[in-house]
């Protein structure tokens, strides 16, 4: 499938027609025109603003200025600059308000794509939940402020990734007592615990049954999460904190420990067998809870050691390896995406959620296009996007005659089946059949390029 079309699966008819009807009621309920938006306006808009993430302007009006070293032909053809600013202006997902929830202005769009994002994950065994950051620096109450993390300061999601970084779940941080957890779920686990088992009712019904392993750091792991979810079927292994473990268990105090020499550890195992408690001293002490593995097979890791001022193999526990290994999917994904997220700014204190949906919706289909052996690379695959989009509903055909085949997009549209009709040329070509040298004077008006008349149909993949 082509970046296009896995791009469709996310941000398809259903996103489209919503965005229509409800931009259009916020039109006309504030007096302004029938902004007449089309499935195609939407299309491009957002082929718009993925293009800004690679290739990004301080203003985005520049994209449209004749400036030679900022105009942007690929965009000028596609939509005008008024019409870009009318659509970002309406832009609208939900017209009633819904005091119990923070985000009822886009909860209908999240809705469909927590549903788009499950219904296309290819099951794999490993799962990790941890918090993402939607980068924020206006003033609003959801704002949060978390140190130590490559995004300090914006809106927080919990999210579950696969270890390559394929987002199955996710919601949004709302505040204390609002619309936050599922009532049962609090009293079980507790608050963080919470938001576990709540991403987990969105899991598909046929997958529900299956043997997935969670990986979760020490704000959400505790005893009472690994025992519920022992109880679902699923294992559980991450990092817990000292003061949400036993005082029975019989690991060693943290500041006794903290004096052992480096690579050594310690495991206790719970009297139903069925929790495991792994003890390590790196730099510093980590202790990691599981429920499906344990200290053997132990392996090996390199430090630096500054007794003998050199790296040295240091002994470490399994479920250590593994915890590094699987852990990494919502980091993984937060990476590729503010790598390259859409540059577009927005008045609106949602605008960055939404941009932040749409990247997270091409980088799956990106994630989808590479199990299935694609080679190109995130950035090449969003320019491919873009560029498609842009060029299918190109206004006018002078200024994309000058486009080669090998231009990022036009293969895909070569054969999308629409708009190409041959013209006679101002001057003559060889024509562009494979097997084809003949001397021409008709060309593609939409591919732009030379054709003999008895060669067009082959060319875009009609049988004669």
């Amino acid at each position: 499938m082509s970046p296009n079309e896995l791009v469709t699966l996310f941000l398809g008819e259903e996103i489209f027609d919503l965005t229509i009807k409800e931009s259009t009621l916020y039109a006309l309920r504030n007096g302004r025109q029938d902004p007449q938006l089309s499935r195609e306006d939407i299309a491009i808009f957002i082929g718009i603003l993925v293009l800004t993430s690679y290739l990004t302007a301080v203003n985005t009006r520049f994209y449209w200025q004749e400036a030679a070293d900022t105009h942007n032909e690929l965009i000028c053809q596609a939509m005008t600059r008024n019409r870009f600013d009318t659509i970002k202006r309406n832009l609208h997902f939900c017209s009633e308000e819904d005091p119990a929830d923070r985000y009822w202005k886009l909860r209908p769009l999240i809705k469909i794509l927590q549903v788009k994002y499950m219904e296309h994950f290819v099951p794999q065994q490993a799962i990790s939940h941890d918090e993402a950051m939607i980068a924020y620096f206006g003033r609003h109450g959801l704002k949060q402020a978390i140190r130590n993390k490559p995004i300090r300061f914006g809106f927080k999601a919990w999210a579950q990734n696969t270890p390559d970084g394929y987002l199955l779940a996710f919601d949004f941080y709302q505040g204390r007592g609002v619309a936050e957890h599922t009532d049962d779920n609090v009293p079980l686990v507790g608050k963080s615990g919470a938001t576990v088992l709540d991403l987990l009712e969105h899991m598909k019904q046929e997958f529900r049954e299956l043997p997935f392993q969670f990986f979760v750091d020490n704000y959400f792991m505790s005893i009472p999460l690994m025992q519920e979810m022992t109880k679902r079927g699923y294992d559980v292994t991450g990092t817990i904190r000292e003061n949400r473990i036993p005082g029975t268990t019989g690991l060693s105090a943290t500041k006794e420990f903290r004096k052992k020499e480096r690579g050594m550890h310690q495991a206790v195992t719970s009297r139903d067998g069925n929790v495991i408690l792994v003890r390590w001293q790196d730099n510093a002490p980590v202790t990691l809870a599981s429920t499906c593995y344990g200290d053997v097979p132990p392996g090996k890791v390199r430090r630096y050691s500054r007794v003998q001022k050199r790296h040295v193999e240091v002994d470490r526990p399994h479920v250590v390896g593994k915890y590094n290994e699987m852990m990494g999917g919502t980091d993984r994904m937060d990476q590729n995406v503010n790598h390259c997220r859409i540059a577009v700014k927005g008045k609106k204190w949602w605008w960055p959620i939404f941009t932040w949906l749409l990247d997270t919706a091409v980088h799956n289909a990106w994630r989808l296009y590479c199990r299935a052996g694609g080679t190109m690379t995130y950035v090449q695959f969003r320019r491919e996007y873009a560029c498609t989009i842009l060029r299918r509903w190109a206004r006018g055909s002078k200024p994309m005659m000058n486009r080669n085949l090998a231009a990022p997009g036009s293969e895909a549209i070569r054969f999308d089946g629409m708009g190409h009709i041959i013209i006679k040329a101002p001057s003559r070509g060889t024509c562009r059949k494979e097997g084809c040298t003949a001397k021409v004077g008709t060309k593609c008006v939409k591919c732009a390029v030379f054709l003999c008349v008895n060669c067009f149909a082959g060319f875009h993949g009609v049988a004669q």
